[in-house]
């Protein structure tokens, strides 16, 4: 089997490397660390998985077919290649099969020595038994499932296997040693009451069909590659709901979704790749008690609609995410998107957090939900930074919104942050530096923690910070000397502190600020744009007399940018932090990051219909 995978993932990483060059904008005599990222590439026609003509349906009638008909507790077939005893359907050779008919407490067993396919039609089945996998690929080149249109098809297993002393084999209603394709427009219902709904071994391909999926453990796994596309998949697991499992090869072990729909509930992870996991389009809906999408290595999101509902973090990528298209919207999470390496330059990005919004963390993650899932790890690197060149990304955290155990670069984009409304955590909090060269930045939270760029940014910004807090919805007005609004945003929760970093911020410029007031134009996540402000107060007039800069509500300069960076794990001595000051509570160290004495977060609920369990003592899989 050929994968393109490797090269492409190869090239968008060179793309999406940092460069160091010196920049001057509004600013004079000043530079900057300004990080270009370009992840557009993975934006293509081109399938990322190389796929096989047999990957994809046939008409099976022209293919010299042999039927084999199920009649209940035995079958019957005239074809060679069938061999039928009793409940036990073996195929042996090369071809196609036409499936029909219901096998009550039966097998299918696939062990053809030779590397050509063996074609399955299941045509109207109905496969049960009650201790072993009903479709058991032992030996094949490769295994097809087809499923012609109009077709109903259902495979079940009992809750307890019969296996030879010392095997742990098979572990699913559907079982395959060897590549496993399932293709066409009918359906499929697979019922894993003993471990998994459906195991491949090597490589499983989706090219179609409707496939649900119920298990007491993982839902749909393949070993080497899971690659879909052009499918409608539903799982329900107490398990991981799609998998993969191969953690010793270092090009092995991927997950690529390149388009179709898919519904996932899940008592763990919902999408769980032990290498890299690729999502270039399709429809997700995902309900998980852990982390929603999740990978061992490196995330890439190019495009497709994502709904997520998680009981620990929405996206996490323990070596790093990159995200360049797209709609994510994490409606429910402990922590949205966490990676040690964030980088995002489009698609447009909704989350709401009990804990931080965007957390870049390094060490380990010890978070879990009910005992269920395990510790998040994180590859070690020398810095972990956030990257965001582009798309529109809106957090409601009540944790830290924008957390970088490391660094923060901001060259394109608009991001809008509703953090904390209380003082132990910051809209924006960073460990080294947190360099804006470009894009609108706006925050709104509590001011205790507040932190402000680092004062090398290209980019002006302004931090206003109120004597009293401010409610919920009160309209905030920044215009120019002509009466020019650049900025008018009401914050979703009460807040103490604004922050603005605008490319329409000049330096030596002077600027008015009003409250209240009315405005006429469209508003998304509280910016508002395309209209004119009026009948607001007017608070006081300021100046941008350097790159950051920070005043109270009546335009005194107050000390800016003060708070204790980095939430996660390793913390160190950001720039925006007055020398020795901590953040109240400690971290007692037996806690799960981002959890203190005095911490909002709050972890939540697993998905309705599951228990807090874990799996049956069947379970074979790893769930973490």
């Amino acid at each position: 089997m050929k994968y393109k995978i490797l090269a492409l993932l190869l090239c968008v990483s060179l793309l999406i490397s940092c460069s160091t060059q010196s920049n001057s904008d509004s600013n004079e005599n000043t530079e900057n660390s300004d990080v270009e990222l370009d992840i557009k590439g993975l934006s293509h026609t081109d399938s990322v998985v190389e796929y096989d003509d047999n990957d994809f349906y046939t008409e099976w009638e022209n293919e010299d077919p042999i039927y084999i008909k199920l009649t209940g507790s035995t079958a019957e077939s005239d074809g060679s290649g069938v061999e039928i005893n009793n409940n036990i359907i073996t195929i042996g050779s090369p071809g196609t099969y036409v499936v029909s008919g219901k096998l009550e407490n039966g097998q299918i067993i696939v062990d053809s020595n030779s590397d050509n396919s063996v074609k399955l039609v299941l045509n109207n089945a109905e496969i049960s038994c009650s201790d072993n996998a009903p479709i058991y690929v032992k030996n094949s080149g490769k295994t097809i499932i087809s499923l012609p249109g109009g077709t109903e098809n259902i495979v079940a297993d009992g809750s307890s296997y019969i296996l030879a002393e010392g095997d742990d084999e098979p572990n699913a209603a559907i079982f395959s040693k060897d590549d496993l394709t399932v293709n066409g427009t009918g359906s499929l219902t697979v019922n894993g009451n003993y471990n998994n709904g459906i195991f491949g071994k090597d490589v499983v391909k989706i090219t179609g069909g409707t496939i649900n999926v119920t298990s007491v453990d993982d839902g749909l796994l393949g070993r080497d590659l899971l690659a879909a596309r052009d499918c409608n998949i539903i799982v329900n697991s107490q398990g991981v709901a799609i998998k993969s499992t191969n953690d010793t090869d270092e090009d092995k072990g991927n997950i690529v979704l390149e388009s179709g729909s898919y519904v996932i509930t899940s008592g763990a992870k919902g999408i769980k790749s032990e290498s890299d996991l690729t999502i270039i389009d399709g429809n997700y809906t995902i309900n998980s008690a852990d982390d929603s999408i999740h990978s061992n290595n490196s995330i890439f999101i190019s495009g497709g609609v994502l709904d997520i509902s998680s009981g620990d973090d929405g996206i996490h990528g323990d070596s790093e995410i990159n995200i360049s298209g797209g709609t994510v919207n994490i409606a429910k999470s402990y922590e949205g998107i966490e990676s040690g390496a964030i980088n995002i330059s489009g698609g447009t990005i909704q989350i709401a957090a009990s804990d931080d919004g965007i957390n870049v963390a390094g060490g380990k993650d010890g978070s879990s939900v009910n005992g269920r899932a395990g510790q998040n790890s994180f590859a070690q690197s020398e810095s972990y930074s956030l990257n965001i060149s582009g798309g529109n990304i809106y957090v409601d955290s009540k944790g830290d919104g924008l957390d970088a155990n490391g660094s923060i670069f901001m060259s394109g984009g608009t991001v809008i942050v509703n953090g904390p409304v209380s003082d132990e955590n910051g809209a924006l909090d960073y460990d080294q530096k947190c360099e804006i060269s470009g894009g609108l930045l706006i925050t709104a939270g509590s001011s205790g923690m507040a932190m402000a760029p680092s004062e090398n940014s290209s980019q002006n910004s302004v931090m206003i910070r109120y004597s009293q807090t401010q409610k919920a919805g009160t309209l905030v007005n920044v215009s120019d000397s002509d009466g020019n609004s650049i900025i008018t945003f009401a914050p979703e929760k009460d807040y103490a502190s604004i922050l603005i970093s605008s490319p329409d911020l000049k330096l030596n410029s002077t600027y008015k600020l009003y409250t209240g007031g009315t405005y006429s134009g469209t508003e998304s996540n509280g910016l508002y744009t395309g209209g004119t402000y009026e009948n607001g107060t007017e608070l006081c007039a300021f100046t941008v007399s350097k790159s950051v800069i920070s005043i109270s509500e009546t335009g005194d300069e107050v000390q800016g940018g003060m708070g204790m960076p980095g939430q996660g794990g390793h913390r160190g001595n950001g720039e925006g932090m007055m020398p020795g000051q901590r953040r109240p509570g400690g971290n007692d160290e037996n806690m799960m990051p981002g959890m203190n004495e005095n911490s909002e977060g709050t972890r939540p609920e697993m998905p309705e219909g599951f228990n807090k369990e874990t799996p049956p003592n069947n379970s074979t899989g790893n769930t973490n």
